[in-house]
């Protein structure tokens, strides 16, 4: 098999579209239309099935996909494993991690490593958990944060800390409290499910008995804290999300009469997998101290 071809299939299945793949992988349109023709062509079986300008992968399509994916993993990790041996001179760190973490949490740990290793090129990737799963698992990240738990057997999480997390809304805790007693149609604002914050969420209204909730599903936490300080319902944050409007009186927070709430951060990894030293190097750092909260 051409993998070549086989690189430029999984792109487009990637892609959702032959034109966005032709841009990934810099090449024209019309080419990557002649090699995943010219694949099918070898194979003697249709990837694709073609619905006018749209497609979705045939039976024989997904199969192929996924040893794709996977062969295309394993080059990845041979080529980190070699690039490990150059230390910390150079080289490059891809850190994937959920949206909060990325967005509070990380920065300043960022700057650190930067002023220690300043040759270093640095990107970080924010996604929701389930899809930050997915990119270790493709070989794509040196170190992986995120805010959920983790079922999948390939991988392996360990704790990292422990960040508070708060019940917020707009309106009066006595009355929002009168409420979560009397009617359970009481609006959730909650982040899409992948999320380590929805998951969060839906345990604490598993224990206040709430089946099913009214939600309203967004796509950050800031868009919780948002929504919910013009309104509309409650919310579960992390307390740093809110923090500035807490301190500025435009959403409260609302005591359940519960302990506090926490939820785990963790770091994760690929088992048995060869790390860059630029990631040791990160994982270590991480493993010295937990950001200030």
């Amino acid at each position: 098999m051409n993998l070549h071809l086989l690189r430029i299939f999984v792109s487009v299945v990637e892609a959702g579209s032959f034109s966005r793949a032709a841009e990934a992988l810099k090449i024209s349109q019309p080419a990557v239309s002649k090699a995943v023709r010219e694949l099918e062509s070898q194979l003697e079986t249709p990837l694709l099935d073609r619905q006018g300008r749209s497609f979705k992968p045939s039976e024989p399509g997904h199969a192929l996909y996924d040893y794709g994916r996977s062969i295309f993993a394993l080059e990845r990790e041979a080529q980190e494993t070699l690039a490990a041996f150059y230390g910390l001179e150079r080289g490059r760190l891809t850190i994937g991690a959920s949206t909060t973490i990325a967005t509070y949490w990380l920065p300043p740990l960022i700057a650190e490593f930067h002023a220690r290793h300043p040759h270093i090129e640095i990107r970080l990737i924010s996604e929701n958990t389930k899809q930050i799963v997915e990119l270790l698992i493709d070989c794509r990240l040196d170190v992986a944060l995120v805010e959920g738990q983790v079922s999948d057997s390939r991988v392996e999480a360990r704790n990292w800390f422990k960040e508070d997390m708060v019940i917020i809304a707009a309106d009066s805790p006595e009355r929002v409290m009168r409420n979560l007693v009397i009617d359970a149609q009481t609006v959730w604002v909650v982040r899409e499910h992948g999320s380590g914050s929805r998951e969060a969420t839906e345990a604490l209204l598993r224990e206040l008995e709430i089946r099913p909730p009214h939600t309203i599903e967004v796509g950050s936490n800031e868009a919780i804290v948002q929504t919910v300080s013009s309104g509309i319902g409650l919310g579960l944050v992390p307390r740093i999300c809110a923090r500035d409007q807490l301190r500025l009186g435009q959403v409260k927070q609302i005591n359940i009469g519960r302990p506090a709430i926490e939820r785990q951060l963790y770091r994760v990894r690929l088992p048995h997998r060869t790390i860059s030293q630029a990631g040791i190097a990160f994982e270590a750092m991480l493993s010295q101290r937990a950001p200030d909260q």
